[in-house]
């Protein structure tokens, strides 16, 4: 009788004589139970969809009738495997793999409908042993894989009950996307549930998209989910919308593979959850915790099943990834309020599978998983359900039992494995809660990159991003850190260049026609005529000579946004695919008449009362401006300021200023770092499929004390425009706001 394989051994070696002789003591026991127990087929637990907080059903899963779900004669196409081609399910396709014939076949009673008409059967339900001993096998390489035993089932799980209040705070946790991601280092994806670098995982998310056999187990030291990409999804693209259909995922798919590698090479990771994963017992969105942080884990098993699809390719394989709780660190902190173990049971799985072995405690130490050799490919894989198959998708026998039927839809896991158990051998990790922010810096410099980021409240353990200039603020308890800084000059930035061009570079098929620099009242001014005849664009120079009044203005924009007396704030946007509110991504302060792209009317403060280096920006605007154009009969003046901040890093997206009553000319001052002003056609008008740099009509090199002046509303109507400090830069654009 060949041993069971370990996984950390060659396929078919024993462990040792104590090994052998316990399989042997297993198969006789279970021989004799055999003997004594009266077969029936499996009875699955039906979903009640009328359960009070049902767990949410992800979108890439439809129910299927067991009736073609459970046809007991769907073979794998072979032909597909070694092809190259992802394999299919056909009817009445015999399997041919390496089994030896004196196998014994699977029963059939395993693939029996359990249902009919929708209605559960009255014949009593089994389930499928995870104790079995192994037969030797002829195959080269390989030991035998056994054939399931039939036992009576575990009664099935108790009926779903309501989330439990949550007692006990999060010691991290979230409102927004953004805050995690500006404050959290382990986890910065916007988008994807997976965040990686350099193919190796920092921070994982559980959310409402969950898939089958999804589970949460004893107690959440040991988690299994999906890995991520290529599910079934609802795609918006130019106002349409698509059903994206459900794909293989595949070892080379970048979170696949960096989860993959994460595994191999035995490092820790974070898992995260948000308050629309079903399986925690407990209820985040009462109290507001849309994001929480659970703790360290290791990814301790990964393996690929296959997952029925509503599509043409009827099932697709999805690759399946096993989380055990690090002890390195605390205890998990949602255990430490007051529960009972039937708080912890199954009634928090994902409809196919309740996990009646939730602990309170994690196992005994030491304890390993069962692993066998397939005959087919001689490659191990682990007994992950309770009965065993090839979990290697590129094996002719994948998701297939050793008689060459396929699993029931209603495929529970195995005792043992939900069980097992992994060794830290790593020293005691790192807290996990971000570090306070910096509040100053050695050269007096707090307006770079890590001045921007985020910060973690140590009172309430809220993530919230830095939205006020003046300091750090809790959106939460409202808990603030004071930053303490130097005001910076127009002189750290002289040295900003570009190397390619001096003051502004076209496309040569942009239309855009340029005009030779002149002196206008001891200013340089560069024009340039647009194309569709829409306007002109003006760039007024400033230089050191003249520019006493620009430095002014920029001493006083720091000196009084920094004493709150000028309420730089990042606003929130207006639109976004963020989940809760995302904020820009620069600070501002509108002045005057509101301007509803950035904050509206909370945005905006009377001129009566706005800062003195707010007004001084705009006379300053209005003198320049009036330098160039004089030909008016009535002089134009600006009634609406808007005045942004960038630390760097930070700039403002594509945009045009189309907002409606906004009148036809809008003029800006630049103050501090130089910058890059980006011009493109709006993707309406644009006929070419470039992209990125290749798509810019235009790019203007703005400096300290310019004053760029957009004449014509026809710019606003065909172009957009972004632009991109190289460092600190403050801006203050004027503009006529009109009744719509």
């Amino acid at each position: 009788m060949a041993p069971r394989a370990p996984i950390a051994a060659a396929p078919g070696t024993t462990i040792g004589l104590s090994e052998a002789d316990q399989v042997i003591r297993q198969g006789a026991a279970e021989a004799s139970l055999v003997l004594q127990t009266r077969v029936a087929v499996i009875e699955e637990w039906p979903d009640d969809s009328g359960a009070q907080d049902a767990p949410l059903v992800s979108d890439d899963e439809e129910d299927i009738p067991l009736s073609r779900s459970l046809l007991p004669n769907r073979n794998v196409d072979v032909a597909c495997v070694h092809s190259g081609q992802p394999p299919s399910y056909k009817e009445d396709v015999p399997l041919n793999i390496a089994v030896p014939s004196d196998l014994p076949s699977v029963d059939p009673s395993l693939f029996s409908p359990s249902f009919v008409n929708g209605a559960p059967t009255n014949r009593a339900s089994t389930s499928v042993t995870s104790e079995r001993p192994v037969i030797a096998s002829s195959h080269p390489q390989a030991a035998v894989v056994p054939n399931p035993v039939v036992h009576p089932s575990r009664p099935p799980p108790p009926p779903f009950i309501p989330k439990q209040a949550l007692t006990t705070p999060p010691p991290i946790w979230a409102e927004s996307r953004q805050e995690v991601c500006e404050s959290f280092d382990w986890f910065r994806s916007y988008q994807g549930g997976v965040y990686f670098n350099s193919d190796m995982v920092k921070g994982y998310l559980l959310s409402a998209f969950s898939s089958k056999r999804d589970v949460f187990a004893r107690g959440g030291r040991f988690i299994i989910s999906h890995g991520g990409g290529r599910a079934e999804s609802i795609h918006n693209k130019k106002g349409q919308t698509a059903l994206q259909e459900a794909e293989d995922q595949r070892e080379e798919d970048k979170s696949v593979r960096a989860l993959l590698r994460t595994y191999q090479m035995k490092r820790p990771l974070v898992l995260l959850i948000d308050d629309r994963y079903a399986l925690f017992p407990y209820d985040l969105a009462t109290k507001g915790y849309t994001y929480v942080v659970l703790g360290f884990y290791h990814i301790v098993h990964a393996w690929a099943e296959r997952e029925f699809v509503s599509n043409d390719r009827r099932s697709v394989v999805r690759w399946k990834f096993a989380f055990e709780w690090c002890e390195k660190q605390r205890q998990p902190w949602w255990l430490q309020q007051e529960y009972s173990n039937a708080s912890l049971t199954s009634t928090f799985t994902n409809r196919l599978y309740a996990d009646e072995y939730a602990r309170t405690v994690g196992p005994e130490r030491g304890h390993t998983t069962i692993t066998y050799v397939c005959p087919s490919c001689a490659k191990a894989s682990p007994l992950v359900y309770e009965a065993w198959m090839c979990l290697h998708p590129n094996c002719a026998a994948f998701w297939t039992f050793t008689d060459g039927r396929r699993p029931p839809d209603g495929l529970r896991y195995d005792k043992s494995f939900l069980e097992s158990s992994h060794s830290c051998n790593h020293d005691v990790l790192e807290d996990l809660a971000p570090v306070p922010p910096a509040t100053q810096a050695l050269d007096g410099v707090v307006t770079s990159r890590r001045f921007c980021k985020g910060w973690h409240c140590k009172q309430c353990g809220r993530l919230s991003c830095r939205f006020k200039w003046e300091h750090w603020e809790c959106q939460n308890c409202h808990a603030t850190v004071q930053i303490a800084g130097k005001t910076r000059v127009a002189k750290e930035f002289w040295g900003q260049t570009n190397p390619d061009f001096m003051h502004h570079k076209m496309a040569e098929d942009s239309g855009t026609i340029g005009e030779f620099a002149r002196i206008v009242v001891f200013n340089t001014l560069n024009s340039h005529y647009v194309a569709h005849y829409s306007g002109r664009i003006y760039l007024i120079f400033g230089s050191p000579m003249i520019n006493h009044v620009a430095d002014e203005i920029f001493g006083e924009y720091q000196e009084q946004a920094g004493s709150g007396q000028l309420r730089f704030r990042r606003w929130p946007l207006r639109s976004h695919q963020c989940r809760g509110t995302l904020l820009t991504n620069y600070f501002s302060q509108n002045t005057g008449e509101p301007y509803q792209y950035v904050g509206g009317t909370a945005n905006t403060v009377p001129f009566d009362t706005a800062p003195s280096a707010i007004v001084k920006a705009r006379n300053l605007i209005q003198e320049r401006m009036n330098s160039v154009i004089q030909a008016e009969q009535t002089q134009y003046t600006f009634n609406e300021v808007l005045s942004a901040a960038y630390m760097e890093k930070q700039k403002m997206a594509f945009h045009s200023d189309a907002e409606r009553g906004l009148g036809p000319r809008v003029a800006s001052l630049s103050l501090g770092s130089s910058a890059y002003m980006h011009f493109r056609l709006l993707k309406k008008y644009r006929t070419d499929k470039g992209s990125g740099a290749s798509q810019n009509a235009m790019t203007l090199f703005l400096r300290h004390g310019d004053v760029l002046i957009m004449d014509g509303a026809g710019i606003q109507e065909y172009y957009e425009h972004t632009v991109v400090p190289l460092n600190f830069r403050i801006a203050a654009t004027a503009r006529y706001i009109g009744a719509p």
